[in-house]
């Protein structure tokens, strides 16, 4: 499990520390950092994939695009290298890149991290998945890769293989996180988890995908009050939450799972219940990154702690926010940094942070 991050002079962080636990939550208004945070992950993880991890960091890639060095390099750094270090089970790993403006390759200037004890970090391990705020919407037909779905476990980075997951492995994989299986299922098998978990959002759901192998899509259909309808007429919101869903229940122990958005296009019910399900996929010990804007997915997290679902010391809070800063060398300017603000065992947090979750008291004072 990641135990910390820090980075050094990366986009618009001076300077960021994050302690790690297993649920983590990123918020934040908007342009705060909570992305820029994540990213560093997805950078080492694609130059990993790009078998380059001792040699530079590839800019654009698979899972994450940043630019050139113009993007990757925080505009006020007083020296001209990016630095990650990540603290892993324990042992510290550090890159440090040189600075090539144009250039969408940066040189490793220096790193620890040699030899093949890197495969045992979870965010270098083939479960590693990370589902972007880009999903896919409502679609007739999705797509089919043999090689994401058994032999990288994976649903989409947009979740546009998250049908053709459930029509192979719907049937044959069981959820083995007993903290995340919904007790109205029919069965552990993932199928019928993902069909429960769905109807805390649209009530009686079941899914059926059928796979055309001479055009290579896969066609999906809801059944809703025992009638089907093809993804184009339910909405976006099944559409956008059902391979978060998927994702969460395929996740083992000691896996690495990377959220952004869980919350879109989701009603309040449906945020809440999904902040439940985060949390009791995080008390098997599956290590969880979570950005957000919803105060329901908080509120479901906090009852997750209140109702014992899971411990307080799993879950870590951080908001993300600007603070105005005297620089000696360059004046007045604004800085990036974050709070960490603790749920207590009754739900509550230790303090609320100006900004943090906040608007529904803030309008309730202006209605009053």
């Amino acid at each position: 499990m990641i135990d910390k991050i820090v980075v050094d002079n990366f986009k618009c962080f001076d300077e960021m520390k994050l302690e790690m636990t297993t649920l983590n939550v990123f918020a934040g208004i908007n342009s705060m950092g909570k992305s820029s945070a994540i990213q560093p992950l997805l950078l080492l993880r694609q130059s990993f994939e790009m078998n380059s991890l001792t040699k530079g960091v590839h800019l654009n890639g698979p899972w994450i695009n940043i630019g050139t060095g113009y993007d990757f390099l925080n505009r006020n750094a007083n020296e001209d290298y990016v630095k990650f270090a990540m603290t892993a089970d324990g042992k510290e790993y550090y890159w440090k890149y040189d600075y090539d403006k144009k250039s969408d390759y940066q040189s490793i200037k220096e790193t620890n991290a040699k030899g093949k004890e890197l495969e045992n970090i979870n965010l270098f391990k083939p479960n590693f998945s990370y589902i972007s705020a880009d999903r896919i919407g409502p679609k007739r037909f999705y797509e089919q890769s043999f090689h994401q779905i058994y032999e990288m476990n994976q649903v989409g980075i947009n979740g546009e293989l998250f049908a053709d997951y459930l029509a192979e492995r719907g049937m044959t994989d069981r959820v083995t996180n007993k903290y995340a299986l919904h007790k109205t299922a029919a069965s552990d098998l993932l199928i019928y988890q993902t069909e429960a978990w769905l109807s805390e959002i649209s009530p009686g759901i079941k899914l059926s995908s059928k796979k055309y192998q001479e055009t290579g899509i896969v066609g999906m259909e809801y059944n809703v009050a025992n009638d089907k309808f093809s993804p184009l007429n339910v909405g976006f919101g099944l559409s956008y939450v059902a391979p978060i869903v998927v994702s969460l229940l395929k996740a083992r122990e000691g896996d690495l799972l990377i959220l952004e958005n869980p919350e879109a296009h989701l009603h309040p019910k449906g945020q809440r219940m999904m902040g439940e399900l985060i949390a009791r996929v995080a008390s098997g010990r599956v290590q969880i990154i979570v950005e957000t804007h919803s105060d329901h997915i908080l509120n479901g997290i906090r009852l997750a702690v209140k109702n014992k679902i899971i411990s307080r010391l799993n879950v870590r809070l951080n908001y993300f926010y600007q603070e105005l800063t005297d620089d000696l060398a360059i004046g007045k300017r604004m800085v990036h940094k974050k709070m960490s603000p603790a749920i207590l065992e009754d739900g509550r947090l230790s303090y609320w942070p100006e900004g943090f979750f906040d608007e529904w008291d803030k309008a309730l004072e202006e209605l009053l």
